[in-house]
C-alpha cells in the first residue's frame, strides 16, 4: 500500500519536474526566436495566406447571409408565379392581386384599404459616364414599386435628394450602388432602356439587399419596358402570420389563382443559401490545399530548427532535460510561428476590409447584389484556430523526432 502510494507520488513530481523543464526550454526558444524569424519566414506567410484566405471566406459569406437576413419582415408574405424561384421568373396580373388583398385576414389600414404592394423587377443594363469620362455598363436590379411600397421597408430613409415623381423617369438608387458607384448621385442621368433617367435621390435601407437596387414608379417601368399592366410579385401584410398555412391552402384551391406563397424571410434565407454555397465550394477547397501547403511548410521550419540545434538538443538531455519538455518547446515553437502568421495574415484584412462593399453576381436575379465584408471576433477566432492548428499539425513530427533523437546521434551530427 505504501510502495504504490510512493510511486503515485513519485510520478506526480515528476510530472511537475517536466512540466517546469518545457516552460523553461520555451522561454528560451520564445527568446532567441527573433534570431530564427528569417528562417521561419516561409512558414509565417504561408500560414498568413491561409488565414487571410479562410477569413475573407467566411466574411463574404457572412456579409451575404447577414445582408439578406436583414432583407424580410415576419408578417410580409411575398407572392409570385407557381413554379418562379425569382421575382424575375414570375409574371402576375392585376386582377390577381385584388383576389389577394380582398382576403380578409390581410391588414389593413385606417381607411380600409389593403397593405398591398404590386412590384415589378427587371434586371436592366444601366449606362453612364464614370468619372474618367468613360461608358460604363452595370447590370442592376431595377424594381418598380407603388405607393404602398413604403409601408413594407420600415427602416427605409432617404440619404439624399428626393422622392421621385409618379409619372416621370426620375429613380432611388440603394445606398450600396452609391458606396460602389459613386459616379451615381443625385442628379445624375443614366440610361436604362434606352431612356433616360434622373437620379432623383439615395436611400438606405438597414443594409438590406434592397440597398442593391434602383427604385422607379411602377407605371413607368412597365411603359419602358413594355410589359403591359402585368406585375411579377405582391407583397402583403398579414394579421397573424400563423393563418399562412390555411391561407395557402384556401388560395391553391381558388381556380383563379396559380401562385407560389412563401415568407419574405424564408424567401431571401433561400436565396442566401444558394449564393453562400458557391463560395464555400469555391473558397474552402482553396483554403484546404493552401492550408497543406503551409504544413509542409511549418514541417519543414521545425525540421531545420532540429537539424541546426542537434547539439543544443543533445546538451539539454545531457544535462537532465526530459525528452516531454524538449519536444514541448518545440511543439510550442511551432504554435508561435503559426499564431505570428495567424496575425499577419488576419490584422491587415480585418483594417482594410471590414465594412468594405463588394458586390456578386446574383444566380436569381442575374443582377449584381452589394454586400458588406462583415469580420467580426467570431470570425478572427474561427480563423486564428485554423492558423494554430496547421501550426500543431507542422510541429508534431518534428518534436517527435526531438523526443526521440539519442545524444550521441545528435552530437555527431
Amino acid at each position: 500500500m505504501s510502495n504504490s502510494f510512493e510511486h503515485s507520488l513519485s510520478y506526480i513530481e515528476q510530472f511537475f519536474i517536466n512540466v517546469k523543464q518545457a516552460q523553461a526550454l520555451t522561454v528560451i526558444n520564445f527568446k532567441s526566436f527573433p534570431q530564427r524569424f528569417a528562417a521561419s519566414l516561409v512558414s509565417i506567410l504561408s500560414i498568413g495566406c491561409v488565414a487571410a484566405v479562410i477569413l475573407s471566406v467566411l466574411a463574404m459569406t457572412e456579409g451575404m447571409m447577414k445582408t439578406l437576413a436583414q432583407s424580410g419582415l415576419d408578417n410580409t408574405v411575398l407572392i409570385m408565379r407557381a413554379g418562379a424561384v425569382s421575382e424575375l421568373q414570375s409574371v402576375m396580373f392585376p386582377a390577381e392581386m385584388n383576389i389577394l388583398a380582398n382576403n380578409s385576414k390581410v391588414i389593413r389600414d385606417a381607411e380600409g384599404q389593403a397593405q398591398v404592394s404590386a412590384e415589378m423587377f427587371v434586371n436592366a443594363e444601366v449606362n453612364f459616364t464614370d468619372t474618367s469620362g468613360q461608358q460604363v455598363s452595370k447590370s442592376l436590379a431595377l424594381r418598380g414599386i407603388s405607393a404602398t411600397t413604403m409601408k413594407f421597408r420600415p427602416n427605409f430613409k432617404l440619404v439624399s435628394g428626393q422622392l421621385f415623381t409618379t409619372g416621370v423617369r426620375q429613380l432611388l438608387i440603394g445606398q450600396a450602388i452609391a458606396r460602389r458607384m459613386p459616379e451615381l448621385s443625385v442628379g445624375e442621368n443614366i440610361t436604362l432602356g434606352g431612356a433616360q433617367w434622373q437620379i432623383s435621390g439615395i436611400f438606405s435601407d438597414d443594409n438590406s439587399v434592397f440597398e442593391s437596387e434602383l427604385w422607379a414608379d411602377i407605371g413607368m417601368v412597365q411603359s419602358d419596358y413594355q410589359r403591359g399592366n402585368t406585375i411579377q410579385s405582391v407583397r402583403l401584410a398579414l394579421n397573424n402570420i400563423d393563418d399562412l398555412v390555411s391561407l395557402e391552402k384556401e388560395w391553391q384551391d381558388d381556380p383563379r389563382l396559380n401562385i407560389r406563397v412563401i415568407t419574405e424571410k424564408q424567401f431571401f434565407a433561400e436565396q442566401g443559401e444558394s449564393l453562400t454555397r458557391l463560395i464555400r465550394w469555391l473558397g474552402f477547397p482553396v483554403a484546404l490545399v493552401m492550408a497543406l501547403g503551409a504544413m509542409v511548410a511549418a514541417l519543414n521550419t521545425m525540421y531545420a530548427a532540429i537539424a541546426s540545434r542537434s547539439k543544443e538538443i543533445a546538451t539539454h538531455k545531457a544535462i537532465g532535460f526530459s525528452p516531454f519538455a524538449i519536444s514541448t518547446s518545440i511543439l510550442c515553437e511551432a504554435v508561435l510561428i503559426a499564431l505570428v502568421g495567424g496575425v499577419s495574415g488576419i490584422l491587415p484584412l480585418y483594417l482594410v476590409f471590414d465594412g468594405w462593399t463588394a458586390a456578386t453576381q446574383n444566380a436569381n436575379s442575374l443582377s449584381q447584389m452589394m454586400f458588406n465584408f462583415d469580420i467580426n471576433l467570431k470570425l478572427i477566432a474561427q480563423s486564428m484556430a485554423l492558423a494554430l492548428l496547421i501550426g500543431l499539425l507542422g510541429g508534431l513530427l518534428p518534436a517527435f523526432k526531438a523526443m526521440r533523437l539519442s545524444v550521441t546521434e545528435a552530437l555527431r551530427d
